[in-house]
């Protein structure tokens, strides 16, 4: 009685997926996990902060094309004063052809102060930069679309899994339950000699298979339950009851509502934008062989004196000018010619991965829908199996329990119903994972 009390214990815990002590259940449904996955997921929130990197980086290009302007000073001390010739003509005008004076040009002490402002008339790689980069943020924003399809799909895998675990759990500590009982029965039986000791050996044999078919549901509902904690971004370790609200039926009906409008493929759309990026980069390389044209600005101050005294005005001397600077690419253009070639073979290398992609995922979208059109059929005949078996094993427990069926008779209908019970819960699995693939597939 005692065994009996334990068993039906743990087939009314089995309810839950964990039963550690903690704050409350989470009870979730698919979509509820799926929501707190996009939530918390870490591999999930890296695609965020690569967005705000390219976002930043954005931020930067833009600011790079506005006038740069800055202020600078510096003082410097000459320890040794330059000497340049000159002619001494210039100061005297009776020298003799070719004489050359030495003159000092500075002082030991010497400072410049002052603005400056740089500013691009004309600049086409600032420009073409600034369009990169806005094409980048937006490859890594479809980076994580593709990263969320795959966390859905993951999870979504996850949580049919840990559903058939739970449900491949609760039947076998019932069959536990019943091998039991048959034991039981069986004992008293051969206790009163009416049962073959080859027999018993039979039912215990039953009994022992049940207890390993328990303890290995178990082991798999523990695994299935941590890796759906881990998609979801809780440690597996951590001390949470999970409830979950689907069963086989609800995510079976849930999985054939129609599909109103097909999602555009994450992966083209990739291929698109790097199309859009090379294309942009061809334009850039292009752009490289035009001149560049800025315009530079300084206003300031120069101090010239044999004595350290800034603050001394009349050492301090104006300085300011303004500039209109052409550069002017020349051997540049060898090296960009070779470039171009590069960008215009990537983009034809772009382009047939394109073509590829379209066609893998037709492929993929095809061999997906044909599976499910199999196992569609095939999930419903194995329930009805199941359903059958289920009947047929508990009119032989009413037989043998009445004395009216034999233990080798028992055993062959119990083998039967575990048969068309794993059967059915693989094609349950199975057809609920075509119809996931099918989901992301529409989306690759």
């Amino acid at each position: 009685m005692k065994e009996r009390i334990i068993i039906l214990a743990v087939l009314f815990s089995s309810a839950c997926i964990y039963a550690q002590t903690s704050p409350g259940p989470l009870r979730i449904s698919l979509q509820e996990a799926q929501k707190i996955a996009l939530e918390n997921n870490p591999d999930l929130k890296i695609r965020e902060l690569d967005i705000r990197i390219a976002e930043a980086q954005v931020a930067q290009s833009r600011l790079r094309r506005i006038p740069q302007i800055y202020g600078d000073f510096n003082m410097q001390r000459n320890l040794i004063i330059p000497v340049t010739p000159v002619p001494a003509y210039a100061f005297r005008p009776d020298a003799a052809q070719g004489e050359l004076i030495p003159l000092r040009f500075t002082t030991k002490w010497t400072s410049n102060t002052g603005l400056n402002a740089d500013v691009d008339i004309f600049n086409p790689q600032k420009r073409a930069e600034l369009a990169e980069a806005n094409i980048q943020a937006e490859i890594r924003k479809t980076e994580r679309e593709s990263e969320e399809n795959d966390l859905s799909y993951n999870l979504s895998e996850a949580y049919a899994a840990t559903v058939i675990a739970l449900e491949q759990l609760k039947l076998s500590v019932a069959d536990t339950l019943v091998n039991h009982n048959v034991l039981k029965m069986s004992e008293e039986q051969f206790a009163a000699g009416r049962l073959m000791q080859a027999d018993l050996n039979q039912v215990k044999t039953d009994r022992n298979k049940a207890l390993n078919n328990w303890g290995e549901a178990q082991k798999i509902l523990q695994q299935t339950k941590a890796e759906l904690m881990v998609l979801m971004g809780y440690e597996p370790s951590d001390g949470i009851t999970i409830e979950l609200t689907d069963d086989i039926e609800s995510l079976y009906t849930f999985y054939q509502r129609d599909k109103t409008s097909e999602p555009q493929s994450i992966t083209l759309k990739k291929l698109k934008q790097e199309e859009d990026l090379l294309r942009s980069q061809l334009n850039n390389t292009k752009a490289g062989f035009l001149p560049a044209i800025s315009l530079k600005g300084y206003y300031g101050a120069s101090y010239f004196d044999n004595n350290l005294e800034i603050f001394k005005g009349n050492n301090w001397y104006g300085n300011s000018f303004i500039s209109l600077g052409l550069r002017m690419p020349i051997t540049e253009g060898l090296e960009r010619s070779k470039k171009l070639t590069e960008i215009r073979f990537q983009s034809e290398a772009n382009r047939l991965a394109y073509l590829s992609q379209q066609n893998k995922n037709q492929l993929a979208l095809l061999e997906t829908q044909r599976e499910i059109v199999f196992l569609e059929t095939k999930y419903l005949r194995s329930k009805q199996n199941y359903a059958l078996a289920a009947d047929t094993y508990r009119i032989a427990q009413q037989q043998y329990d009445s004395g009216r069926l034999l233990i080798g008779d028992l055993s062959k209908s119990s083998y039967g119903y575990q048969l068309e019970k794993n059967n059915y819960l693989n094609v349950a699995y199975n057809y609920i994972i075509a119809k996931m693939k099918l989901d992301k597939a529409l989306k690759n």
